[in-house]
């Protein structure tokens, strides 16, 4: 074997490269607190630049194999954007208030759904660059229709079963339509796996209502202490025990099972991630790595919560910091060659208004 064969081997090798992140919560709470007092001042005319801001922030500050992403968007074509969604909204509940007859209006809004998130997944990828070459996406009406619309549906009339099944097909949609430049990603899902992830969640649900059932017990036993300290009869002590005792179980059962549903939707979620982002390859050669552990990414999440709520939104800076470095730093790829061979291509830029109303109503797909 001579030296150009050995060469070309090792450039076969697959080479880890992990993503970083390089912010830091005490440089973003400057970004944040300009964005907050300038977007209250304009009466929220300014939160499109404050969007734009801080996206450059935090793809500027996540790097793979030495180079940074990049974010592209006009703050102007966001706020004209945001502005038809808006509308659009106020009017919908105007309508609604006026007469209930409205409502039926969600039929039109599930039939352009699928539109709207082509469009949106269109328009964030193509403001999406690494190493100069920009992101893309090309969905299909009725791949979009069927993975997102009936699906879903399909999984709540399951009580859940089907939702390993909805599951791949969302996320395969999404892999399958997304590409690189002139490549192409290809994101095949195992629904086995799925399957094993919706198990461990049920599992997790059930911890998380023994807790509170628990939490339930106490309270009523707590009844029962007030009743012996007010000093009551045997009888009547007997009747606060069981009263006491049903209504902390039930109160607490009831609260758990909001709770446990919650958390359980991100303990899957991240899952799900895991297991899609390791069956992702592009151009067929590099494979994507997602190694977020289900109960931290629960914990980072809800701790964020509890610690902007208690800060009064003054440590949401430090939450978001947090929460983003640590799904960048759980990814990675296994590079089979070199990363700047990709060569860019034109592609539709998708629609704004789609985006921002995705990004108003609290819908994130990802990418």
């Amino acid at each position: 074997m001579n030296y150009v064969e050995t060469a070309a081997e090792s450039r076969q090798t697959p080479l880890h490269l992990p993503f970083s992140f390089t912010g830091r919560a005490s440089e973003y709470f400057g970004i944040w607190i300009v964005n907050l007092f300038l977007s209250i001042i304009t009466l929220g005319i300014y939160t499109a630049w404050a969007k734009v801001r801080r996206l450059r922030y935090f793809y500027g500050n996540s790097w793979l194999d030495g180079h940074n992403f990049e974010y592209h968007a006009r703050p102007t074509r966001i706020l004209i954007g945001r502005i038809i969604v808006v509308a659009f909204l106020l009017a919908y509940n105007v309508l609604i208030s006026v007469s209930p007859f409205f409502g039926l209006l969600i039929i039109p809004y599930l039939i352009a759904f699928p539109w709207l998130l082509n469009k949106s997944m269109a328009f964030n990828a193509r403001m999406t660059s690494y190493r100069n070459v920009r992101l893309n996406f090309r969905g299909t009406y009725w791949g979009a229709f069927f993975a997102f619309v009936i699906m879903p549906v399909v999984a709540l009339v399951s009580a859940g079963l089907l939702a390993p099944v909805a599951s791949k097909l969302a996320r395969n949609y999404l892999g399958r339509h997304l590409g690189y430049g002139s490549t192409r990603f290809e994101t095949q899902a195992p629904l086995t796996a799925l399957y094993g992830n919706l198990g461990v969640t049920v599992i997790f649900i059930g911890l998380v209502l023994m807790v509170f059932v628990g939490g339930g017990f106490l309270i009523g036993f707590g009844v029962v202490s007030a009743g012996n300290t007010l000093r009551l009869g045997q009888d009547e002590l007997f009747d606060v025990f069981n009263y006491g005792s049903m209504a902390g179980i039930l109160t607490g059962a009831s609260i758990g099972a909001y709770i446990a549903l919650a958390l359980a939707y991100l303990f899957y979620e991240a899952g799900v991630r895991n297991i899609a982002y390791n069956h992702t390859v592009l151009d067929g050669q590099h494979r994507f790595t997602s190694r977020v552990g289900r109960l931290r990414y629960v914990w980072i999440l809800v701790s964020n919560l509890f610690a902007t709520i208690l800060t009064l939104g003054l440590l949401r800076p430090w939450a978001a910091v947090r929460s983003w470095r640590y799904l960048v730093v759980s990814t990675g790829v296994f590079a089979v060659g070199p990363l700047d061979d990709f060569v860019d291509e034109a592609a539709p830029e998708g629609n704004v208004g789609a985006a921002e109303f995705f990004d108003i109503e609290g819908i994130d797909f990802g990418l």
